[in-house]
């Protein structure tokens, strides 16, 4: 079944780029891989949906609008939606467990027609994006928690997950507000062996049911006081009793997104602080985009272009003490270029809808190439097989890739591998790279052309350039381990014709 790609990057892609202008070009190579993720917010309809549903009619716009939102973080390369879907102590799809959220309703006890939760899914992936669940974890009210102390609380956490996670083909499960309220007071260490305890059961209740799904978590930006920086009494560590650097050590978490909603100092360090105690786990930088709007902090977009630069190109170490302030100039000085955090996560999908400042502009200068999502931390290295007989065929404008699908390598008592999706879920899905004028190179981004295609047939419109196009399309598996390429070639230059007549040997003699 053929898969039409529904990005704009397709046909006139080149043409359809954005100029960069000289401030907000990246100067860090682009990422293969990298979390480009933005939290769409439920939560008393601040983003979807924006009104609740009396009638069908209503009901249809609800999901008209999620449509259109997800096609707009599509076009500005968003790759993963954080859908918050565990509001407090509500959530957004049928359960056996726990109450439906009034958000898509208006009333308690009243669901829609529809289950938001699979559509959204099922619309993610149609568009080549994730789609992780955002659970809220201890916080059942605006002001009340419960305790991750008590067993019980623990154990009906782990049944909202398992439940998620079993019904539906959510790519990972993100936890929120794991963690005690600020003004809790004694027993610091035993409150964070609690919070730790909790993050370690859904973990491993996560794992058990689909190993291949994501376990992620937001933690406060500042983790403690660094060598670098004061966090000024509000950090992770000692506010929250969130000790989140030593999840990643004991490898209970996939990934950490930090939310550092800050600037200069108190932004910089943080991040640097993070990248070097990720542990082998993602760090997502998580940046607050709402900060743009005049009734937040009424930041210029420059600070977040200064972010997004510092949060890709930060490696080792950046300067024990940078003075005065903290200014990006500054911070370039002691920055060394290569691998940053594993992406970064936008707070929140309306300032984009909204287009604050500017922002999809901004964004979308960063995405101009689409990206693969990271790799499962603890997957093993054995990856899908390759796609077969890849062939095209070319019809008018358009070009038509079709292959015989990858399967996985069997399994084997000497190389234990984790199970592949079951029979109702996609094992794996395509990806697509091309490259006119010289070879695909797969380890290049810029040869990415479309991500997480469904099916054995993609087709795209035909490159106008009067040179050579070449194909490759890869297997990619939930863990996102990716296989070797197949490649194809559309040929629009022949190689030249060289004239072999015999000339007669001119005779020397005179």
């Amino acid at each position: 079944m053929a898969t039409a790609p529904t990005r704009a990057q397709d046909a006139g892609r080149d043409a359809e780029r954005p100029t960069l202008w000289e401030k907000s070009t990246p100067h860090t190579p682009l990422q293969k891989r990298e979390y480009r993720a933005v939290w769409l917010t439920t939560l008393k309809n601040l983003d979807w949906p924006s009104r609740p549903a009396t009638s069908p009619a209503e009901e249809e716009r609800q999901r008209s609008e999620l449509c259109t939102m997800l096609d707009t973080l599509q076009a500005v390369g968003i790759n993963t939606v954080l859908l918050q879907t565990r509001l407090r102590g509500d959530v957004i799809y049928p359960s056996l467990i726990e109450p439906f959220a009034t958000v898509f309703t208006g009333k308690e006890g009243r669901r829609p027609t529809y289950d938001p939760l699979a559509f959204a899914v099922k619309e993610c992936h149609k568009r080549g994006m994730q789609c992780h669940a955002w659970v809220v974890a201890l916080q059942v009210k605006d002001n009340t928690y419960v305790d991750p102390s008590q067993t019980a609380v623990v154990d009906h956490l782990c049944r909202v997950v398992d439940e998620i996670v079993r019904n539906y083909d959510v790519d990972g499960i993100h936890l929120d507000y794991i963690r005690y309220p600020e003004k809790t007071k004694g027993q610091d260490q035993w409150r964070r062996d609690n919070v730790t305890r909790c993050m370690r059961a859904v973990y491993n209740t996560v794992k058990e049911r689909k190993p291949w799904v994501c376990v992620s978590a937001a933690a406060l930006g500042k983790y403690r006081d660094t060598k670098r920086f004061s966090s000024y009494g509000w950090n992770a560590y000692n506010t929250v009793f969130q000790e989140a650097q030593a999840w990643t050590s004991e490898g209970i978490v996939d990934a950490l997104f930090p939310m550092l909603y800050y600037r200069d100092k108190h932004y910089f360090p943080f991040v640097a602080d993070w990248a070097e105690k990720a542990n082998g786990r993602h760090f997502v930088a998580g940046l607050g985009i709402y900060q743009l709007d005049k009734a937040e902090q009424n930041w210029e977009l420059e600070a977040i272009r200064c972010q997004l630069e510092y949060m890709r190109s930060f490696e080792g170490s950046v300067r024990e003490s940078i003075e005065p302030g903290w200014g990006f100039e500054k911070v370039q000085e002691g920055m060394i270029y290569g691998k940053g955090a594993s992406g970064y996560a936008l707070f929140r999908a309306g300032f984009i809808m909204r287009d604050t400042k500017g922002i999809r502009n901004e964004i979308r200068a960063w995405n101009y190439q689409p990206a693969l999502v990271p790799v499962i931390p603890a997957a093993t290295t054995v990856n899908p097989s390759a796609p077969t007989k890849l062939r095209g065929s070319i019809s008018g404008d358009k070009v038509t890739l079709r292959w015989e699908p990858s399967t996985r390598p069997g399994l084997s008592s000497s190389t234990p591998e984790q199970p592949i999706a079951t029979h109702s879920e996609e094992p794996v899905r395509y990806i697509l790279y091309r490259s006119v004028g010289k070879p695909v190179d797969i380890d290049n981004a810029s040869h990415i052309w479309l991500t997480y295609q469904e099916g054995n047939t993609i087709s795209v419109t035909r490159c106008t350039r009067r040179q050579n196009t070449y194909y490759a399309v890869t297997a990619i598996d939930k863990y996102g381990r990716e296989s070797a390429p197949a490649y194809w070639t559309d040929k629009v230059l022949q190689p030249k014709q060289t004239d072999h007549k015999l000339q007669p040997i001119k005779s020397r003699e005179k």
